[in-house]
Order: structure tokens, then C-alpha cells, then sequence
């Protein structure tokens, strides 16, 4: 099945060179393949779980092989995939006449690096399938390459994502190096000791880190998430992010089995900043795509921190415990994945209908887009970890991981780790509730702050096909999540009745399957809706407007986006470091009739502080090392020479 695939994303992929007149036939084809491809990943990945051994297919020094650890992440990428090719066939139909055939090609192009990183058995090929998904995606968010803010992203995106790149590279030849061969069946029998342990997990942390978006390397993600096509982001933030987890798992788990204690803290503390920082400057935001993003932030740091969490809890603690902290991990990567999916397409169809992705604009759009809004809302729950949706599951399983590290080791440095990460998580499961809050508020109800509203229309059936699937997903995996975590317990070889019941989770176990039981919950869910319905029905109501003060209200009297989140704004004003700027552009009298300007600007914290000092003095060293090109001959020769007598010295030295 992964060879199939492989086949139709490589097919999808041939679409571009189709002429220009058949454009259409290639958008058709393109998604087609792209919906069977991932098909066939999810349905070998799936089988993989269940018990079924694949053979690794090797090519000299290099092979292609499928175990539990990559099987979860086959499996994930297969379901958004067919999600998101379903909703390009109807969104990506906005690109006709505008590379709509490289639109088709490259989104193949992602897919099959994606599947191929995931299935890669040996060094060399997850660097080059690694490089050939850096690539792919980066085209796929230069795509409308005519505006400037799209290419000042993706050219950022691709830079960033090159110094990630480096960092993994050494990481692998360090542990190469170390071993008799590249095949990861060879690295993970390593002789790596000492400093060289530590070098291979810092290169690799911050490489993976990089690629997950975590604070402070996540500058890239809240530009060139926004920059794509909306099916691009969705699977940007749904799939690729969680590549980077598998990556850094795979290093962890099978090339540094020894762990040691600080580097458990690094990875947890730095997953909680992210997801505070994360969701914080996402409810700040006013672009829509932008809110999603920075809450791929938040979400990423949650997994690391869980993750992170597990570390310590096997470092201190052993035995079975600590493989809750890595359960709620994957859990929580598979959830995310399929509810930031469905936002992402809510947030295209919304820019589709609109024309627009400025929350400031919106409101009142449940009216003309009924069937996007019930769906965002889905997906507004799920992200704000109501209960009943995945997120509710997968952000359990992290509280209840924290709750285990604390109680499982009377150590008081860990009860304080354990005691700040859950006070941090605490805030950052409300500041998430409040942003979609806002966001679903803002954009849905009230009345209309524009035109752009009131002429907006309905996505087309394709996209609210996709985003009726995603839905259904969160809804069922919040209500029955076990599949869900027996997969991810088949994953990490764990025996699914023994693990869950031992940390006494309430959907575990024949027993508590009855206290969970869909059916029952369906029926009970029923009752309590019909008692409400009959409560209700006979209370007459009466529709009238709002006093106010004799006036008529208008929509410029309602909420607005930043007004929404002042309250948050005002708490944490030491961090955000707001701009603000009032103009008056009328004045007739001194108290009434006066027009005002009102500009905010939330800088991100990271890249004033750290990444334009940094790029000032790259541009002085630069500077410098142009002095140094004089375009003489003889002067490079002897640079060459001087540098040649400087390793025979150190060579002397050293021998």
C-alpha cells in the first residue's frame, strides 16, 4: 500500500507538465491522486498498527521501512491528506489561470516527501526526502510569489528552515559517524559518549524545534502559514509540524536511549513557554490565519511539554509510568492535526466568501455561511479543549501527566517543574478558550462590519464535504477516543488494556467502556436536549432593539477584535510591548465630533529582541568579509596558503 502511494503522488506530480489548456483536467487529477495517495499511506499505516509486519524494501545503502513510531504519523498524514485534497477540489479552483497546474503538482510533491521522510530507513534518505519537503513547501507558500508580504515570507520560511536543515544534518553525521553504518538499525547501535551525546541532542533538538515551530525559532510559521493557499496551511500545520516530533522521537527513542535529566527539563520547559507564548500573542491577532497559527505554536509546545514530561518522569521515576507523558503526546499530535485541518479549511472558506481575512471586518457571517460557521464552531471547541472534542482528550492526558510526574517522585525540584508547567498550561488552556471565543465570536455573530460581509456566499460542496468530515473526526475521537489511543499504545509497543487501565483513565478497560459507551452517551445527550426543547417551547419571546439612549445602534458600537482582547492586553503589557498611536484627523468641537485614528501594533517579542540585533551584526560581519574580496589572485592564494599553515600546526599540535 505505501508503494501505491508512493505511485499515485509520484503521478499527481507529472500534472504540471500537462499543457496549459488542460489545466482543469490537471487540477481534477492532481487532487484525485493526492486523495488516493493518501488513501493507500493511511490504510498501510493502519495495518501496520494492527499487527501486520512490513518488510523494509533496501537499496544498497539506502531503504524504505515502516515500524510503530512512523506507522502513527503515516497514519495521521494519510487522514489529512484525503481531508485536504477533497477541499482543494473545490478551493484550489479559485487558482484558474494563476499556476493552477503547479498548484496541483507541487501539493503531490509535498505529500509523497512527507510519506517518504516518514518511511525513510537510513540517514541519507530522510536528509534528502527532508530537503525535497523543504523545498516542496516552500513553492507551495510562495505560490502567490506577485505580493510582496508572500515572498518576504517564504523566503524567510526557506531560510529558516535551511539553518534546521544544517542542525539535523550534523546531528546525523555525528551519530553516523559513531555507528558502523547510516541505516537507523546501525545508529541506534551508536557508541556516542559524553559531550558528543549532549552535541547530538542539542543539533537535534534545535533542529526539530525549528521545524515544529517552537519559541524562540517560530518566527517563520505565523508569516508563512498565512502566506499559502489555505489547503497548504492546513496541512503545513496539521502534518508537517508533526514530522518534526517524529524526527526528535526517533532520535530520542532509538539513537540516545540514555537520557539525561536536563535535557528532559529543556524540552518540557520549552514546550510550556511555547504554548503559553503561542496563545497569548494568537489571541492578539486580528488575521484569522495568523490566530491558527500562533495557535500551531501553542499546540506544538503542548506535545513537546507532554513529551518533554515523559523524559523526566522515565528518568526519575521508571517503570511503566513515564510512557503517559509520550501516550499523551501522540494523542494530542493526532487531535491537533485533525482539528487544526478543519480550521484552517473553516478559515479559507471564510477568505473564499468574503474575500478578506481580517477578523475586523467580519461578523454576522452565520447568516450567509451557515454550514462554515456550525463547522468553525467544531473547531473553536475542539482547540478551546471543550469537552466532548478531541482537544478536550488529548489535553487531559498532558494535565494528567503532570499530575503523575508530581506524584510519583518526592524530589522537590521535580514537584516545582511539575508545579510551574501546570500553572503555565492552566493559563494557557484559558487564554486558548478566550481566543476562539473571540475568534468564532467576532466572525460569526453580531452584525455585519462591512460590505464584504453582507455580500458574502457559502463554499461550495467539496469544502464543506471536507470540513463535515473533519468535524465528524473531532466530534468522534472527543466522544470515543479509544481507537485513537489504542493506535497510539500500538505505536509505542505498549499492551493497550494494561497501560490505560494502569493510570486509571476513564476510557479504558471493558468496564469503563460501558461508562463511556457512545450509544449511551447519544441517548443521554437526547434526553437532556429533548428536556431542554420542552422546557423552552412554550416561553414566548420578543425581538426588539437595544436601548440606547434614544439612538440606533449600529455595528460600530459592537466588540471589535482588539477591543475583545484589551483585557488580556492591559495583563500582559509587559510582555507584548503594544504600539499605539492615536491620530485625530477632525476636531470640530472640543468635546463632540471629534474623527479619530486608532492604530495597535503587537510586536512578537523574539524577533525584536533577538533576531534583529542578530541579523544587524550579520550584516556588520558581512560588511567586514566583503573587505577581505579585493578580486586579487595573489591575495586569495595566500589566504589559502595561511589557512593550509594553520592546520599543519594544529595537526602538529593535536597529533
Amino acid at each position: 500500500m505505501f508503494l501505491i502511494a508512493a505511485a499515485c503522488l509520484a503521478a499527481g506530480v507529472l500534472t504540471m507538465l500537462f499543457p496549459h489548456g488542460w489545466q482543469k483536467a490537471a487540477h481534477w487529477l492532481a487532487n484525485g491522486l493526492a486523495l488516493a495517495g493518501s488513501a493507500a499511506a493511511a490504510y498501510g499505516a493502519a495495518a501496520q498498527l494492527m499487527g501486520q509486519k512490513l518488510h523494509p524494501l533496501v537499496w544498497g545503502a539506502y531503504s524504505l521501512a515502516c515500524d510503530g513510531w512512523s506507522a502513527i504519523f503515516l497514519l495521521l498524514t494519510g487522514i489529512a491528506g484525503v481531508i485536504a485534497s477533497l477541499y482543494a477540489m473545490g478551493y484550489a479552483r479559485s487558482y484558474e489561470g494563476n499556476r493552477l497546474r503547479v498548484l496541483g503538482g507541487m501539493w503531490n510533491l509535498f505529500l509523497l516527501s512527507m510519506v517518504l521522510v516518514l518511511l525513510a530507513g537510513d540517514g541519507f534518505s530522510f536528509l534528502l526526502f527532508w530537503e525535497i519537503m523543504a523545498v516542496a513547501s516552500f513553492m507551495l507558500v510562495n505560490h502567490e510569489s506577485e505580493q510582496r508580504s508572500t515572498r518576504d515570507a517564504a523566503y524567510q520560511y526557506l531560510v529558516m528552515t535551511s539553518v534546521g536543515t544544517a542542525f539535523i544534518m550534523i546531528a546525523f553525521l555525528l551519530t553516523g559517524s559513531a555507528s558502523n553504518s547510516f541505516s537507523f538499525a546501525d545508529m541506534a547501535r551508536n557508541n556516542l559518549q559524553g559531550v558528543w551525546q549532549h552535541a547530538v541532542f542539542g543539533c537535534a533538538f534545535v533542529g526539530f524545534a525549528l521545524k515544529a515551530g517552537l519559541v524562540p525559532l517560530h518566527v517563520w510559521l505565523p508569516k508563512a502559514h498565512p502566506a499559502a493557499p489555505s489547503h497548504v496551511s492546513a496541512l503545513m500545520s496539521g502534518v508537517m509540524l508533526k514530522i518534526a516530533l517524529y524526527g526528535f522521537g526517533r532520535f530520542v527513542f532509538s539513537f540516545l536511549p540514555t537520557w539525561n535529566y536536563w535535557w528532559c527539563v529543556i524540552v518540557m520547559v520549552t514546550g510550556v513557554l511555547s504554548a503559553f507564548l503561542g496563545v497569548l500573542y494568537a489571541q492578539m491577532e486580528t488575521d484569522i490565519k495568523r490566530v491558527l497559527a500562533y495557535s500551531s505554536v501553542e499546540n506544538m509546545g503542548v506535545i513537546f511539554a507532554a513529551f518533554g514530561c515523559g523524559m523526566l518522569l522515565k528518568v526519575t521515576a521508571g517503570g511503566h509510568w513515564y510512557m503517559l507523558g509520550f501516550v499523551a503526546a501522540l494523542a494530542h499530535a493526532f487531535n491537533h492535526s485533525v482539528m487544526k485541518v478543519l480550521m484552517f479549511m473553516s478559515a479559507g472558506s471564510i477568505m473564499h466568501g468574503t474575500g478578506s481575512k481580517n477578523l475586523e471586518l467580519f461578523g454576522g457571517l452565520a447568516r450567509s455561511m451557515p454550514y462554515t460557521a456550525l463547522f468553525s464552531f467544531i473547531g473553536c471547541l475542539a482547540l478551546a479543549a471543550a469537552p466532548l472534542t478531541n482537544g478536550f482528550v488529548g489535553e487531559w492526558l498532558v494535565l494528567q501527566s503532570f499530575i503523575t510526574l508530581a506524584g510519583s517522585n518526592s524530589a522537590q525540584n521535580i514537584r516545582l517543574w511539575s508545579a510551574l508547567c501546570f500553572i503555565l498550561l492552566g493559563f494557557t488552556g484559558a487564554l486558548a478558550l478566550g481566543c476562539f471565543v473571540r475568534f468564532f465570536g467576532i466572525t460569526f455573530l453580531g452584525r455585519a462590519r462591512s460590505q464584504l460581509t453582507e455580500h458574502a456566499h457559502e463554499a461550495d460542496g467539496f469544502m464543506l464535504t471536507a470540513m463535515g468530515l473533519s468535524s465528524l473526526l473531532v466530534l468522534a475521537c472527543g466522544v470515543y477516543p479509544l481507537p485513537v489511543l489504542q493506535a497510539v499504545c500500538a505505536a509505542l509497543q505498549l499492551p493497550t488494556d494494561y497501560a490505560l487501565q494502569g493510570w486509571g483513565l476513564a476510557w479504558a478497560g471493558s468496564g469503563a467502556q460501558a461508562v463511556f459507551n457512545p450509544a449511551l452517551l447519544l441517548l443521554l445527550l437526547t434526553v437532556v436536549g429533548g428536556a431542554l426543547y420542552l422546557a423552552t417551547a412554550g416561553v414566548c419571546q420578543r425581538q426588539s432593539v437595544t436601548w440606547n439612549c434614544g439612538t440606533y445602534p449600529t455595528e460600530r458600537q459592537q466588540y471589535s477584535a482588539t477591543g475583545f482582547s484589551k483585557p488580556v492586553r492591559r495583563a500582559f503589557d509587559y510582555l507584548l510591548k503594544p504600539k499605539r498611536q492615536v491620530s485625530y484627523m477632525r476636531k470640530d468641537h472640543a468635546y463632540f465630533g471629534r474623527q479619530l485614528s486608532y492604530k495597535l501594533e503587537i510586536p512578537d517579542m523574539i524577533t525584536e529582541k533577538l533576531y534583529q540585533p542578530l541579523q544587524k551584526h550579520f550584516v556588520r560581519v558581512s560588511a567586514f568579509l566583503r573587505r577581505l574580496q579585493q578580486g586579487s589572485v595573489r591575495l586569495y592564494v595566500s589566504y589559502v596558503m595561511a589557512a593550509m599553515v594553520i592546520v599543519l600546526i594544529w595537526g602538529a599540535l593535536y597529533k
